[in-house]
């Protein structure tokens, strides 16, 4: 079979790519470098204006002559994040009870099972007002989202949900930062001691360094869809009612609730996190959700 030979010849170089027999491309430069650090890697010729990579999940695109040998490792994360609670969602904020009469706690609260979370996350104070509560939020790296299940988790790290659904780091403004990297697909778990857990459906994308999801926009946007998501009233929801922490809204909830009724607190039973256990938790959150079950794979 006869050869073909591409010759291209850049402002400072030369590149021979050649077809037609089991040959890997080489790229021949006057000069060139390689350097790397745990967090990165940098490789260029001279001659080549142009050799930006774009990727979208596992597909990836390089231009130039210079290819990558090995697949991208995406390192660093900045993760802004919009998601509601169900309980005290009064639209179109959340309410600040418990943050109002002092009853959230500085450390956060998800060092216990199902999670048994042991990060360090802990504050002087709660840093403004506008806090509803803490969260705890997981990535994940897996091809796609039914295989994202609790083996493939590469990082966790609490935070505060804000009234207007932002999810901020311990100053109660910054969005979270993972210094963490992953190599396929990047999926987003968000936990809360009595709402059902939520993950996205699909893999969060960057843009302009910042890695952006709005879980409100329509049931799809959690997998798993209305199975384990609601409509809270013109935006979409965590759902209340999940006392016990195991992913079913159930009689063991209803039980939880009423070894705690008439209690006031930081309680799992306040569903709607006014401070309160009582029968608005029992009659407006946990029976009509009854039917819900959390959908992140497990």
């Amino acid at each position: 079979m006869m050869k073909t030979i591409l010759i291209f010849i850049p402002f400072m170089g030369l590149a021979v790519l050649l077809s037609g027999q089991s040959l890997s491309p080489e790229v021949i430069s006057t000069s060139g470098d390689y350097f790397e650090n745990t967090n990165a890697s940098l490789s260029w010729t001279l001659g080549e204006t142009v050799t930006e990579t774009f990727a979208n999940g596992n597909i990836f695109l390089t231009q130039g002559f210079q290819q990558p040998i090995t697949g991208i490792v995406i390192s660093g994360i900045s993760l802004d994040l919009l998601v509601y609670l169900e309980g005290p969602y009064v639209g179109p904020d959340m309410a600040t009870d418990l943050n109002s009469a002092g009853l959230i706690p500085l450390s956060q609260p998800f060092d216990q099972p199902p999670w048994d979370y042991t990060g360090d996350e802990a504050v002087a104070s709660i840093p403004n007002m506008d806090v509803v509560d803490w969260l705890l939020i997981e990535l994940r790296d897996a091809t796609d989202a039914p295989s994202a299940d609790e083996a493939t988790t590469i990082a966790r790290q609490a935070g505060f949900l804000l009234k207007d659904g932002s999810v901020v780091g311990l100053d109660g403004s910054s969005i979270l930062q993972f210094d963490n990297s992953y190599t396929q697909q990047l999926f987003v778990v968000v936990w809360h001691r009595n709402h059902l857990g939520i993950m996205t459906a699909a893999g969060v994308t960057e843009s302009d360094g910042v890695y952006v999801y709005d879980f409100s926009l329509d049931a799809t946007q959690a997998y798993g869809s209305n199975a384990g998501y609601k409509d809270i009233g013109g935006v979409w929801g965590m759902v209340a009612g999940d006392a016990t922490h195991d992913g079913l809204i159930n009689l063991n909830d209803k039980s939880r609730w009423a070894s705690f009724a008439g209690q006031k607190g930081y309680l799992n039973s306040d569903f709607n996190l006014d401070s309160q256990v009582n029968n608005p938790d029992k009659n407006e959150m946990w029976y009509p959700n009854r039917v819900y079950t959390s959908q992140i794979p497990q």
